[in-house]
Parts: C-alpha cells; structure tokens; sequence
C-alpha cells in the first residue's frame, strides 16, 4: 500500500521477494519474512549538522539564538472580546538574565520540557516524556555506508546505517515513563535499562542474526517527548491566542522540522497553515481529555508501543476509554453497541445485537506492564492483563484488509435506513450558539453560504473558509429566534472529531474581525438522535402533534416538537441520504425520548413489516459515500476549496452577487480567482466495477494510463453493493482546467497494491442522484438489498 500510494507522489518503491530482500540488505534473515519494501531514495541526516544550518540562516534573516538563557516566566493578559466572550492572549516572555521580551506570539518548541512551558501560561498540553534509546554496534563485517536502514514493523525495531556499524532501536512494549521531568537536565543520557530495552534487541537478533555475535560501542537513551496518538502538536492552543505549539515529535523531529517550520509560520501569519495539518494540529482533543493525566498516560503508551503496528482500516484504542459519553451510553450498550472512540468521545460503531454488552475495559497495556510497572511511574503497581475481554475479541475480528467480521452487521443496518428506520446517536457533534448584537454581520461573513434574508427556522449546510479560499469546517447554521421574540441567534452543529477545532476557528474570527458576538459550546448539554429512513416521518409522527409533512417541515428546515414530554429542536436533515429528522435533545431528557421513539419503531416494524434497528457510523460512512457526501479532513480540509470539492453550490449565490451587492466574506477573494481562472484540481467519485474488492485509502487514481491521483476517502456501498472512493485529481499540461468533459472522456482505474482495477466515474451521487429521497419522494419501492454481490444503481 505505501509503494502504491508513492507512485502518486513520484518517490521510487519496489516490492521485493525475500531473495530480493537479501540482495538489497545481504546481513537480513529473510526466511521468516514475505517480502519488502524497498525504498532508495530514502537516507540518513546528521542532527548537528543540520541543527547549525537552520541557526546559521536564522542569523542570516535576522533571527537570535541565546543558549544557556532560560524563560522563567510567560506574561499572559485576561480580558473581554468585544462580544463579551472570556479571553487570554500571550504578552511577553521573561527570562532568566532578567529580561522581558514584549511580544503576542510565543512557539513551544521544547520537546520533553514542553509541559514546564505550559504550565507558565496555566494550559495543560497532551503530552509525555519518555526515556528512549538506541544502540551503536561494534563495527560489523560486511556493513557499509551504501546499504539502506531497515524497519521491520512486525518485530517493532529498526536498524540504521551508521558507517561499517549499526544503530539499532525500537519501540517496545514496556516503555519507561519520565515522569519528573527535570527542568535542568540538558544535553545529558539516562542509564540504559537492558531490561527494557532486551525486548528490542530480541528483534534486533531475529531480523540481523550477526548482532547475537556483535559487540555494543555505545548506548543512546535520551528523553524524548510523545503524545496518545504519536503525531506532533501543532498550531495554537485552543483558549489562548498567541500561544503556539511545535512540541511531541515522537521521534520524528528531524524527518519532519523543515516542513513543520514552513507551515507554523503561515500558521502564526495567515491563521492557517496551506496543508492538510488536522492530524498534528493540537486542536484535534478535546480538553476534557487533555485534562485527564490517566487519559493522557495510557493513550500515550498504546500510541508508542504500537508505533510500528500495522494499521488496519477498523482498529480501535484500547487506552483512553470512557472518556465522554452520550447521555445514551448506557442504554445503547446494553442493545449491543460496539463504540468507537473519536476525538475522547464513545460514538457507536455498530451493533452486534446477540451478544449483549461489549464494553472496553480498563486499559490493562496488553500485558506489558504484569510486572515492572514501577516503568509507569515511581510505586506504580504492576498491572494484571484481562483474562478476557469481549471487546478486544471484536476488535481483533476487524483487524483486516478483507471484509471485517462486521461487515454483513453493518449491512443490515444499511438496509434499515434505506428501507425502513434507523437510529444513530450522534451526540458526540459539536453544538454551538452564537449571539449578540452582530450575529446575523458575523455569520455572514464566517460562511460561504449566503445566509442574508434567511428566515426562522432556516437551516443552512455551509463550508467556513480561511482566506486563501481552502474549508477549515462544513456545518450546518440554524436561524433562530428567542422565546420573546426580542433577537435572532444561530445554532452551529459541527462534526464531533473537528468540535474543538471547530469553536477555536469561529472564536478566532469573531475575535480577528471585532465583531460584537460571541460563540457558546453547548455540546456536552445536548443529544443528538437522528431518526432516518423512508418511513422515518411516520414513526416520528405518532410521537408529536406537529405536522411533519413536506409543506409543513421541508427539508433544510427547523421546528420545535414535544416528544415524551420533551420540548427538542428538530432539524430535517440527512446525512445518509434518506427523509429523515435530527432531534436536538436536552441531555437529561434524552433517554426518555429515545426510548418512545424506539418503542413506536418497534411497532412501526410490526404493522408495517420494515426493518427498523439501531445503526452507527460505519453504516453512516457507507451510506453517505453512496450519496456523496463530504467527510471533513478525509476528503476535504482547509486545503481544498469548496469550489475544488464539488460542493461550490454552496458558495455560488455570493460569488455571484457584484459590485455594491458583493456580501464580503472569508475567503471570497481567493474564490473569486479560482472561479475565474478555472480547476487544476478536483474531487471526483469513482466505484469499482467489481464489488469484491476492499478499498480502505490512499491507493493510486489513473486516467488513461496515467496516475493522476489518489484517493482520499473511501466505503463499501452496500446499497449499490461496490467500494466507492473519493480522490483529487491534477489538471494535465494539455488542458487549460479541469472540465466534466475531460473526466468524462477518460478511462479510469484503481490502483491498488500493484494491480489496476476498473472503475465508473459519477460526476453525481452513485445512489438517488436527483435526491428524490432526501426529499420524501418513494414512488417506486427499493428492492430487496443484496449484500454478497454487486447490485443495479436504484433509479428512483
């Protein structure tokens, strides 16, 4: 899959067989192994080196470097916006020859001491310090310069070239925790624990037996910072402008310091950086997770001890659980919820009905610490490993690049929803509310949508854009009205795993442009039951008086209802694409009104012979790529415009209002010039003619022999009964833009681990095209759903 995904990126791979393998690297063991993966353009930096390069132009353009001056302390201002919202932003650094340095920007670059740094401005950050080291051999006979480092992700180690030696580490499964980070430990080495490090030089012996023979010319243990999930942090830390982050390299510092160094500063100079750097950016947790030490500790240690572990499509953490809940947690769990832990939250999975409650357990480290746990910590007891854990036992059946153990599972709750009704609870979203006196001034100018003349009830898809064009979110935006009738507000429903990310960025532009509003989080006050499905308005409609058909409720709009004695906001919206309905719950009433909603599904089913269950995200992920719909940071980020992203409709009332009717927002400029000047890039939707194929990401995309591509996003449509996958594709030398034309023109492919597979492309959603479902409209009835082979797009 790496080679695959190379190809796209011009970076030369080759797949080799283990007698290959031994030609390549002549001291392997390589009867144990299939094969490898051999890669000639990869190579070694010296750290000095490169280390005094970057201070030497740094001087160059003007830049300082002070050694041996501490900071002793961070000047931080706590104040109003003019919205009236709490604030805090850096104003100057101290340091210790007495110094204060005037300044609204401080980057925390300090590696393992960067929690030290931040408790100077009273933040916590999700970060750890480890003792990690490596090992120098003795110089080996037949080891030179010219051969290639070796990694061996099965045996969690790596082995370097250093000159005729070696340099031999990994990542073992009982790291040792520092715990007591000292302030004044620089440019010093920790005592190497062989008991800790002999599980690394295990695989050292297995994968290079000649190391058995071979003696040690020095060892390397250093303290090194990681974070829950082995990816650095960066960007500025949500609550306190000017406090930026380039911490938690996991290892990875030199591999990945020049790119990051180019993309903190536009980060600090436009607000963003111009790739996709959801992944390192700090706002990716949430802060009732980065405030949990245990949280932070265990994650920490499954992140690094599975740093080489293969990652399949449907793993799950094990470290970190329970974190956030819905209000529905327990009711769900005992109908046979499998959860799935994003952004600190327990969303469902899916539902494995016959089995009872699954839930995690304790995070036990798999064992690694049944003896030693003083490595956790001073006076840490040992931790037992689970003698069973059912949870683990699904996992694990998930763990594959065929079909998962679940996939007939999500089927069926596939079929509900196209079918009959299906449940999801999607209260892990983020729910804000933004008031005051220049809202309507300030959601005009956050979003692509023109939300100008909107009316009460209105509710709105739209993209927020930074300003060179690129979405740094999609949400939904509803128009409201107080009780009194006195002022207008809106309600903001954001994807659950960008929610942090999500209020900092609206915060930030409230703040950036003075507006006199200001954004509240009620995410954690609030549950979020999506009622969806073809006889969805039916099922809801014995529950309230409200008239829910289409002239009273259309879609995109919003009403109050009373279910089970709970007045709930419920928004007509889909994100399956079927007639459905959100009910936006207050938390303590929420099971209460789950429960008579499911009670009138379980009657629905009997009267009217339709399935009817509890459903989750995986059965959301492949409903939605059958609709395409657009999954934020998988196939679009704050790197792609709408326009690039196939959802320019939602930014096209504005581009084309001009002169003194231009409304001014985010982003308009840089839409404005790409409009004009046509695509060099775009997603496009491609499924596989084949339906026994797998597709999980980051394969190549061919047009007529030439790679163009590669996907972004992709699901198994159980619907149309084909993978589905979502990819940008580049503009080539002979056409001016991209045009439906030219992607019509072409002959497409999939390339996946070597081999090309034949592919459709749909320049409109792969099911219901025209949207009639969305809409209500089922005049001809879906036939029955087969599962195992592909079946005909349903035309409606």
């Amino acid at each position: 899959r790496f080679a695959e995904t190379g190809k796209y990126f011009g970076i030369e791979s080759h797949v080799l067989s283990p007698s290959e393998v031994k030609k390549v690297h002549p001291l392997l063991r390589v009867d144990d192994i299939y094969g490898g993966v051999y890669s000639p353009g990869d190579g070694t930096i010296d750290p000095t080196s490169i280390c005094n390069a970057y201070a030497k132009a740094a001087k160059k353009y003007g830049g300082g470097v002070y050694e041996n001056v501490a900071v002793s302390g961070i000047e931080v201002e706590d104040y109003k916006t003019l919205g009236g919202a709490n604030a805090r932003r850096i104003q100057a650094v101290l340091t210790s020859c007495g110094q204060r340095i005037q300044t609204p920007t401080v980057v925390n670059a300090c590696g393992a001491w960067a929690n030290e740094i931040a408790r100077m401005v009273d933040v916590q950050i999700p970060l750890k310090a480890m003792k990690h080291a490596m090992v120098l051999t003795e110089p080996i006979e037949g080891m030179h310069s010219g051969l290639p480092n070796v990694r061996d992700h099965d045996l969690s180690v790596y082995l370097k070239t250093q000159g005729d030696s070696m340099a031999i580490g990994g990542y073992e499964q009982n790291p040792e925790f520092w715990p007591d980070v000292d302030p004044q430990f620089a440019f010093g080495l920790f005592e190497l624990d062989y008991d800790t490090f002999g599980q690394n030089l295990a695989g050292h012996m297995q994968r290079c037996p000649v190391i058995e023979e071979t003696g040690i010319k020095s060892t390397v243990c250093g303290p090194e910072s990681f974070t829950p999930d082995h990816k650095p942090l960066m960007g500025q830390f949500p609550g306190l402008q000017g406090f930026f982050l380039a911490c938690g390299f996991n290892s990875m510092g030199l591999m990945l310091g020049g790119g990051v160094g180019r993309e903190m500063t536009k980060w600090i100079l436009t607000g963003s950086p111009e790739v996709d750097l959801f992944s390192f950016d700090c706002a990716r947790f949430h802060p009732t997770s980065v405030k949990d030490d245990a949280w932070v500790k265990d994650r920490t240690h499954e992140s690094y001890a599975k740093t080489y572990a293969i990652v399949f499509p449907h793993d799950e953490s094990l470290a970190g659980r329970g974190s956030r809940k819905s209000a529905l947690y327990d009711e769900l769990l005992s109908r046979g919820c499998v959860y799935q832990a994003r952004h600190g939250f327990e969303r469902p999975g899916w539902f494995e009905t016959t089995m009872g409650s699954q839930e995690p357990k304790s995070y036990d480290y798999y064992g690694a610490y049944e003896e030693g746990a003083w490595r956790l910590g001073q006076d840490h007891p040992d931790v037992p490993k689970h003698p069973e854990h059912k949870y683990l036992d699904l996992v694990e059946g998930e763990l594959t690049f065929d079909w998962p153990a679940s996939h007939s599972t999500v089927a069926e709750e596939c079929r509900a929803a196209r079918e009959g009704v299906a449940f999801f609870d999607q209260s892990y979203f983020g729910k804000f509310f933004l008031r005051g006196e220049e809202a309507d001034q300030a959601v005009q100018y956050l979003c692509g949508a023109d939300m100008e003349g909107k009316q009460v009830g209105s509710v709105t898809y739209t993209p927020l854009c930074n300003s060179r064009g690129g979405v740094e979110a999609d949400l939904t935006v509803t128009k409201l009205k107080d009780a009194d009738g006195s002022n207008y507000y809106y309600y903001f429903a954001a994807g659950g795993n960008t929610a942090t990310k999500d209020l900092a960025w609206i915060s930030k532009v409230l703040e950036d442009n003075h507006f006199k509003a200001k954004i509240d989080d009620d995410s954690d006050s609030m549950t979020l039951i999506s009622v969806q499905g073809p006889y969805s308005r039916k099922l809801l409609q014995s529950l309230t008086d409200v008239d829910l058909d289409n002239e009273a409720f259309p879609f995109s709009s919003a009403r109050w209802l009373n279910i089970a004695g709970c007045r709930l906001l419920s928004l007509r919206l889909t994100f399956v694409g079927e007639l459905g309905f959100e009910l936006h719950v207050p938390s303590d009433s929420a099971v209460s009104v789950y429960r008579a909603v499911r009670e009138a599904g379980e009657m629905l089913s009997q009267t009217e012979c339709v399935p009817v269950r509890d459903a989750g995200y995986r059965a959301i992920d492949s409903l939605s790529a059958e609709k395409n719909l657009r999954h934020w940071h998988a196939d679009l980020s704050n790197r792609d415009t709408p326009l690039e992203a196939g959802i320019g409709f939602t930014v096209l009332s504005k581009l084309k209002r001009t002169g003194d009717d231009a409304p001014n927002f985010l982003g308009r400029q840089a839409l404005e010039k790409q409009r004009a000047e046509g695509l060099k890039r775009k997603l496009v939707c491609l499924v596989l003619e084949a339906g026994t194929v797998p597709l999980h990401g980051a394969e190549s995309i061919w047009r007529d022999g030439e790679c163009v591509g590669y996907v972004r996003s992709t699901a198994f449509g159980h619907t149309i009964g084909s993978s589905i996958a979502y990819g940008y594709v580049d503009c080539p030398r002979s056409e001016a833009k991209i045009t439906n034309k030219w992607l019509e023109a072409g002959e497409w492919h999939i390339g996946d681990k070597g081999e090309k597979h034949p592919a459709k492309l749909h320049l409109k959603a792969p099911f219901d095209p025209t949207n009639s479902r969305v809409k209500g409209s089922y005049d001809i009835p879906m036939p029955s759903l087969t599962f195992s082979q592909p079946v005909a797009q349903a035309q409606v």
